[in-house]
């Protein structure tokens, strides 16, 4: 999977494309052959309401926003909440289609689902692996800072 971070924050855009290629990594996602897009936007929580958003954008192209004010560790979380989307959109587990009164048909595993935001099967699977994600990431984080101090 090829991931392509944008960010007017050097130290922002490094970080994210880190992650995000550890969770595609934690995800099997590393011989996918979708392109996912990342960019910060600081007004995405003020004026859509969300920490991040996942789409799929083309035929092997997956967008993610992630708000660019976000405290770091709530940073991390969100970026693996839209990565476990963006595994859901490259496996063919869900999808979305514009009906023809403008609004959205989900699908998830081919099946049409009509739930509450939190008890729809993607988020209930994005919000059960974020933590684990994010516990991963921290481990590893943690055992190459010791490494470091160490040396």
């Amino acid at each position: 999977m090829e991931i392509k971070t944008l960010s007017y924050s050097k130290n922002r855009k490094e970080i994210i494309q880190k992650c995000a290629e550890f969770f595609a990594d934690e995800l099997n996602l590393k011989n996918s052959t979708y392109k996912v897009f990342i960019c910060t936007d600081p007004t995405l929580m003020r004026e859509r309401r969300n920490n991040g958003v996942a789409c799929k954008t083309g035929d092997k192209e997956i967008t993610i926003a992630v708000d660019s004010r976000l405290p770091i560790k709530k940073l991390f979380y969100t970026l693996a909440h839209e990565m476990v989307h963006a595994k859901q959109f490259a496996r063919g587990q869900y999808r979305s289609e514009k009906a023809r009164n403008g609004k959205y048909r989900r699908y998830w595993c081919g099946k049409r689902i009509v739930a509450d935001y939190v008890d729809q099967p993607w988020e209930i699977e994005a919000f059960s692996r974020e933590s684990i994600l994010v516990e991963r990431l921290l481990s590893v984080l943690t055992k190459n800072m010791k490494k470091e101090q160490m040396s």
